[in-house]
């Protein structure tokens, strides 16, 4: 019978069943996340070599060999170790404690793109047990104060996706870009067709990627629209100290972009 039980768990059958439970409902980068992952051994002693969280998302990709069609790609933006070494008896349940930051990079909830932790196992002779929780992730008040800034400025958000965009210098294959349009009785409806940004939050403050397409304006404005000739793209860095002072400083300065921009 040890041995039919054996032979079941290494086919997932009477395996150590896994749950991750966390402390609170929304997360934000850059902070805390805790809670507990409650575990249950199965029909026989398992052996752990680790427990592990892995930071979920999807993002789109060009196909490769038609760059008009686009597919979703999963990718781990990050892999965090709980813990090695455990020893599970039959039947016998665990609850571990955990805790991490989220990493500043992981996206935010908007758009149709999902965000999951997948918690997972190493367990010898068997198959790995694992639990995805889908999570909500909320702007950093960092990131908040620029989406009230841009508010302020008459803009709204109508679109954001994660996009394949890979960079030299940044490990991740994919960008979040939030694509913004003038309200109509906006100030700057007159001038921009859409502000396109992207977010790069960190410790210190947030660098943005701007980039701004103009209205044509006239038969000049009509060609520089033809040619693509119209689109300004900028990298700004807002301290926390500048971020801090609120979102009407914030507009202030982005007023100031916007108008040098304008005036190119």
């Amino acid at each position: 019978m040890s041995f039919f039980k054996k032979m079941m768990a290494k086919v997932g059958i009477g395996n150590i069943e896994i749950d991750t439970q966390f402390h609170t409902e929304s997360f934000i980068p850059g902070q805390l996340v805790e809670g507990v992952v409650v575990a249950k051994g199965g029909s026989v002693e398992q052996k752990v070599d680790k427990i592990y969280f892995q930071i979920m998302t999807e993002y789109l990709k060009p196909a490769q060999n038609d760059a008009n069609r686009m597919h979703r790609e999963t990718v781990v933006i990050a892999n965090i170790l709980l813990g090695e070494s455990f020893v599970f008896e039959p039947g016998e349940s665990v609850e571990i404690p955990f805790h991490f930051v989220l990493p500043h990079e992981t996206p935010i909830s908007i758009g149709v793109s999902p965000i999951w932790i997948r918690t997972g196992m190493d367990v010898d002779n068997a198959v790995d047990p694992s639990d995805r929780d889908p999570i909500e992730v909320l702007a950093h008040p960092h990131t908040s104060v620029i989406f009230e800034a841009l508010e302020e400025l008459g803009f709204h958000l109508h679109k954001a996706e994660n996009e394949y965009y890979p960079q030299r210098n940044y490990h991740l294959p994919f960008i979040q870009n939030f694509e913004f349009v003038p309200y109509q009785n906006g100030e700057y409806r007159s001038t921009v067709d859409e502000l396109e940004l992207v977010f790069y939050p960190d410790e210190n403050g947030v660098e943005v990627l701007l980039e701004f397409d103009r209205r044509a304006r006239g038969f000049g404005g009509l060609l520089s629209d033809m040619f693509d000739t119209d689109e300004s793209h900028h990298r700004y860095y807002f301290s926390t100290q500048e971020l801090e002072e609120g979102a009407e400083s914030v507009a202030n300065q982005f007023r100031g972009i916007f108008d040098d921009l304008l005036d190119v």
